[in-house]
């Protein structure tokens, strides 16, 4: 299948090649990529080794740590290589198109090599003997497997859509974000796993953990996290062809409107699922603390913004589809207000109710055989509509005038567009303040999937919850039409 950006100049790779005052010869250039990729991926390595270790610094800061390296080293040489650093991401980018099979198994080598260097020397130098991987009390290892290849289908989703899409990350123009969207997805998968294993997400760390065989650690357990990430890979090629087809000669050739629609409904399908499964996940890890729920959720939501807010407007929540089809804004970028908007909020909402439902059910596999414990404290039902209706309420006001407002003259960079730094915002700063009256849901998809699997108090009615953000979505949009007026008179003057 062939990809419209096959040609060497498009691919996220060795920009400094390209570079016409370089002050480098070019042979050496040439090795640039790949020294940036080996000593990425090193760090990358390093740094997980040295968190999973079983003693030492608190385990929530832990995952924090190892999502701001990646943030850091991805954004440091993103403008090299691309920084992958990750061998399941570039077999992703190579099964997607976006890059050329033989420049993907250089990359490999570099970012295996990588990976390798880092775990020979902690282990030489004692630093990370005591690996706490997984699976832990109640779970198995199929569970593991499943955390670990959707968290790493994931990944590799969230660095196709942020770096290889030619319309997210566009020539002459491109994105910040790569770096913290990359990062999110570790924090993500670290606390969605809580109390189940610790995720990996990274097959160069993985070919790592074979070091570690003779110190304590099995070698089933770095050749499972091998092939757990190259499944993952797998899925998340597929489902990028999926959602961007207009980036294909092949798929481009189809009926526009049928695979635009299943573009659309397909992001917000993927990107609800992923936040709901980490927002149930890590309610469900058995742990008072709201810190992984409130971390993991906002992480999520800031890696599937980032990816596929240009899809679909990166709704990810019926009460969100709610405020934007009240304030009359179009759901996303390169859709323009007409009729049809009324369909896609139906269209959205269900996507996102089913998102859910499969979300439930994962999460019900992966803590099937762990006590159900609730992180929500006894709180009167005023207490919850409050916490509930105004958490709502900043939520949608927020997106609307982060997500779906354009500048009134002149156009955005998506340079600096923090959309999804915004949303997950809100969405941190709630849970950790409201989280133990309410539990925090913010999201009536949220609320259905936690109460399938027992994660929240029963207190918690799904027809109450609802009715809290319908009422809190509504008056978020009237809130934006009084404080974002001037967006109205312009849109009259265009359509005189």
């Amino acid at each position: 299948m062939t990809s419209l950006s096959e040609a060497p100049e498009e691919e996220p790779i060795a920009k400094l090649q390209a570079a016409e005052s370089s002050v480098f010869a070019s042979r050496w250039e040439q090795f640039t990529p790949y020294i940036a990729e080996f000593w990425g991926t090193l760090v990358i390595t390093a740094t997980f080794l040295c968190n999973v270790d079983g003693a030492g610094t608190d385990p929530a800061f832990k995952s924090i740590s190892q999502a701001f390296m990646v943030i850091g080293i991805v954004s440091a040489t993103k403008h090299i290589t691309g920084a992958s650093l990750n061998p399941s991401v570039s077999l992703a980018l190579a099964l997607a198109g976006r890059q050329k099979l033989r420049t993907a198994g250089l990359l490999c080598v570099a970012q295996i090599a990588g990976g390798l260097t880092a775990a020979t020397l902690c282990f030489e130098a004692g630093v990370a003997k005591e690996l706490v991987l997984g699976p832990l009390k109640f779970h198995n290892w199929v569970q593991v497997g499943l955390l670990e290849s959707l968290y790493a289908c994931m990944l590799c989703l969230v660095y196709l859509n942020c770096a290889a899409s030619t319309k997210n990350n566009p020539k002459g123009d491109q994105n910040g974000f790569i770096g913290i969207a990359v990062g999110c997805c570790y924090l993500a998968s670290h606390n969605a796993a809580e109390g189940i294993c610790s995720t990996v997400s990274n097959s160069a760390v993985a070919i790592g953990l074979l070091v570690y065989g003779a110190g304590g650690i099995h070698l089933s357990h770095g050749v499972g996290y091998f092939l757990y990430d190259l499944l993952g890979a797998f899925l998340a090629a597929g489902i990028y062809r999926v959602l961007r087809p207009k980036e294909f000669v092949s798929l481009s050739r189809l009926n526009e409107d049928n695979t635009q629609e299943s573009a659309v409904l397909g992001s917000e399908f993927i990107g609800t699922f992923y936040i709901v499964l980490t927002q149930v996940s890590s309610r469900l890890s058995g742990e008072q603390d709201l810190g992984p729920q409130a971390w993991g959720t906002a992480a999520a939501v800031i890696a599937m913004v980032c990816a596929l807010r240009d899809v679909s407007g990166a709704h990810f929540n019926p009460a969100v589809t709610l405020a934007v089809r009240c304030s009359g804004r179009s759901p996303a970028e390169d859709m323009a207000s007409d009729p049809k908007e009324v369909r896609y909020g139906i269209f959205y909402a269900i996507a996102q109710v089913l998102a859910g439902v499969a979300a439930s059910l994962i999460a019900g596999i992966v803590h099937a055989s762990q006590p159900r414990t609730s992180t929500v404290e006894a709180a009167t039902a005023s207490q919850i509509c409050i916490a509930e209706g105004f958490g709502v309420f900043f939520l949608c006001y927020v997106v609307l005038a982060s997500s779906v407002t354009f500048p009134v003259d002149g156009s955005r960079s998506k340079q600096n567009n923090l959309a999804g730094v915004a949303y997950g915002s809100v969405i941190l700063a709630v849970t950790l303040t409201v989280g133990n009256i309410s539990g925090a849901m913010l999201n009536p998809v949220s609320v259905v999937s936690a109460i399938m699997v027992g994660a929240v108090s029963g207190r918690n009615s799904l027809l109450v919850d609802v009715t809290y953000h319908v009422v809190a979505a509504v008056a978020a949009a009237a809130s934006f039409l009084v404080t974002h007026a001037q967006l109205y008179a312009k849109d009259a003057l265009d359509a005189d």
